[in-house]
Parts: structure tokens; C-alpha cells; sequence
């Protein structure tokens, strides 16, 4: 091997900082390069290439939010499949499969498809969000429409003063419910259930499993949950923004504990039965 630009044939390898571009845009990634040790000019083989391009790709894919070639092989090896079997299950060529695992970018539309055959989360929240959208506005959705990103950033808010879903549940549903008694509509447009440990906002479980899986959320440990992003309240209007604030402040106080003991006597729990949807009308006795 010889240098292309002093022709000195000795190389080291070092990680060498790169800005190619993907898709229009520039990223920027660290690989392996050889460099000449009398020049300092970068060469690359074939495999290194591969690595850039690779790296590339998914620092793209990252920041938009794509699944990231290890993630795609993570799938298909979590299903046992070959790449052709992958192929077939997912109804495209397995030169499909080929390039998404290496440094082909998949689009959006492809990228959804693999995380509904994929993903039982992801896929539960589609069949969840077909639900909702299937559903107009009630009594028992607060007088508006579900809205996942109201819902989210409401979680990454709450979830900062009552670090566990046991307590964060009752704070969502005591934001949820106070709102809809001071203004006639919920703040998020959840559905709250009656269950034994007290009313929680419907499908909660597999609403926090996909925020985990996508890195809304985080373990903390010992039943703790804790935000990854920023709570972003510009989404919220002022009064929203005001009882969540309240409801905030209240369960600073000792982290939720008295919000699950109070909402346990509140009269929308209580004249509810079991398993049973809470209705919003019920909110005008909330205690707090």
C-alpha cells in the first residue's frame, strides 16, 4: 500500500474523525483509518470503507429517530430468522434486508413496517392508537380526543415528582381529572380504569413500555422510573400548564405517597366499579 499523496509506504491506524454525507446531510462520525506517518493523509481499505458507511448511516439513523442496522439484525435474530426467512416475513427482497443491515438508510414507511412485525410494543400502540382514533371524545376521555404527545410530555413532567408508575398514575389521573372540573375538558384525553391499586390512565402498561423501548423513559432502579428528554410544557395551554404544576407540587411533597392514598376516597374511584372506565363527570368532588 502506498500513500496517494507522498507515496511513503508506511501507515498507522487511528481513529480519524470524518463528515460524510447521508441522504443530503452531513453527520459526523470516528473510525478506524489508516494514516501515513509522513504525510498524516487518511487511506482507507475495503473493510474500513464498510465501517465508515455503516457508521454513517446509523448516526443518520439516529438522529432521525430510525431503527439502526444492529437493531434491524437484532430483530431478525431475536425471531430466529434467516435473511431471506426475515425477507419473507416482512414481504420484501432480501436484498432489502441485505442493504438495511449494512448502510442502506430504510425510509420511514419501511422503518414503521419492521418495527410493527418486530416490535409487540410498537405494534400494540398502533392497534391501541386505531382504538383511540376509532373513538370520538366522551365523558370517559375528559371531552377530548387521546393525545400521545400531550400524554408523553405530561409522564416526562410528572414523573420527575413521583418517580414510580404507581404514584405517577395518580398524579396523571389527578391533573387529568381537575382539569376537566375546572374547564370541562382533561388535559391529555386519557381514559381512566378502576383497578385495586387505584384509577390508572387506560393501557398504561404498555403505553410506559413503549416510551422505555423508545428512551422516553429509563430504568432508575427499585421501581423507579426516570425521564431521558426534557419535559417540553410549550405544548400545553396555560391552564394545563397550571394544574400540572399544582399537581407537581403536591406530590414533591413525599414523592405521590398521599396522591395514592386520597385517590383511593375520591368519589370517581369510589362509585366505580372494578375494571370499570372512571367517568370525567365524576371529577366535580375531587379533593384537591
Amino acid at each position: 500500500m502506498k500513500c496517494l499523496n507522498c507515496d511513503c509506504e508506511k501507515f498507522e491506524v487511528k481513529n480519524i474523525r470524518f463528515n460524510p454525507e447521508i441522504k443530503g446531510e452531513e453527520v459526523e462520525v470516528v473510525v478506524p483509518s489508516f494514516v501515513c506517518t509522513k504525510c498524516q493523509a487518511t487511506l482507507m481499505d475495503g473493510e474500513q470503507m464498510n465501517v465508515l458507511r455503516r457508521s454513517a448511516a446509523d448516526r443518520y439513523r439516529k438522529f432521525h429517530n430510525l431503527l439502526t442496522s444492529e437493531e434491524i439484525i437484532k430483530y431478525r435474530t431475536m425471531l430466529g430468522m434467516s435473511q431471506m426467512a426475515f425477507a419473507n416475513y416482512l414481504k420484501v427482497g432480501e436484498a432489502s434486508i441485505k442493504r438495511w443491515e449494512t448502510y442502506y438508510v430504510q425510509d420511514v414507511v419501511q422503518d414503521d413496517h419492521i418495527r410493527l412485525k418486530c416490535d409487540e410494543a410498537y405494534a400494540e400502540l398502533n392497534a391501541l392508537e386505531v382504538h383511540w382514533k376509532s373513538h370520538h371524545p366522551d365523558i370517559y376521555s375528559g371531552n377530548r380526543s387521546f393525545c400521545l404527545e400531550l400524554f408523553k410530555q405530561a409522564v416526562c413532567y410528572l414523573i420527575g415528582f413521583a418517580k414510580s408508575p404507581l404514584f405517577l398514575n395518580k398524579a396523571l389521573f389527578y391533573a387529568d381529572f381537575k382539569h376537566f372540573q375546572l374547564y370541562g375538558m382533561s388535559i391529555t384525553g386519557a381514559r381512566y380504569v378502576h383497578l385495586d391499586y387505584g384509577p390508572c390512565p387506560d393501557q398504561y402498561q404498555n403505553l410506559y413500555q413503549l416510551f422505555l423501548a423508545r428512551k422516553v423513559l429509563i430504568p432508575g432502579g427499585h421501581h423507579v422510573l426516570k425521564s431521558a428528554e426534557k419535559p417540553n410544557l410549550s405544548v400545553f395551554s396555560d391552564s394545563e400548564k397550571e394544574i400540572l404544576e399544582l399537581i407537581a407540587k403536591l406530590a414533591h411533597i413525599d414523592g405521590g405517597k398521599k396522591l395514592l392514598k386520597v385517590s383511593h376516597e375520591e368519589e370517581a374511584y369510589k362509585k366505580t366499579e372494578p375494571l370499570q372506565l372512571i367517568s370525567y363527570q365524576l371529577s366535580r368532588n375531587i379533593g384537591i
